[in-house]
């Protein structure tokens, strides 16, 4: 079981008390991966939240990688809403610790503790509007190269 102390530092619970950190730490686990070991696989069932806790991982679809996480980061957000196949594999890219939040305490969660739920969704929703803004950044420059290349060849 995780310590309310070894979670106080990820971004995602900082604003939580010390109970409700507590409480936290009852509901989920600790797990470790080795360099180039499977976390999880594309199109299996989607049932957790991962958070990050020291190490860096790869989210990927095949050999194309979409983004690389690291301490401090998390996935499987989607599992918040309803189990789901995952959309993309995730492998540990070194030694990597996360703290695994199952889908049936988090939504147990959500309804004995709508405090501790809130201040949750406001920073994954924060952390989901800044990766939208990344992602619209880059399709934006991808564009803006591809209308110079464009313009080049004439």
């Amino acid at each position: 079981m995780a310590t309310p102390t070894l979670l106080e530092r990820h971004p995602l619970l900082v604003h939580l008390s010390p109970e409700q950190l507590e409480g936290i730490a009852r509901t989920g686990e600790i797990e470790s991966y080795n360099p180039g070991e499977a976390i999880v696989v594309e199109g299996s069932l989607g049932d957790a939240l991962f958070l990050i806790l020291s190490g860096q991982v790869a989210v990927h679809r095949g050999a194309q990688t979409f983004a690389t996480l690291a301490n401090g980061e998390f996935f499987g957000e989607m599992s918040l809403v309803e189990p789901a196949p995952r959309s993309a594999s995730v492998t540990a890219m070194s030694a990597t610790f996360l703290f695994r939040l199952p889908h049936d305490q988090l939504r147990r969660m959500i309804t004995e503790d709508s405090s501790a739920s809130s201040v949750l969704l406001v920073q994954i929703v924060k952390t989901l509007s800044d990766r939208l803004r990344r992602a619209n950044q880059m399709l934006s420059s991808v564009d803006l190269l591809a209308d110079w290349l464009a313009g080049s060849m004439v």
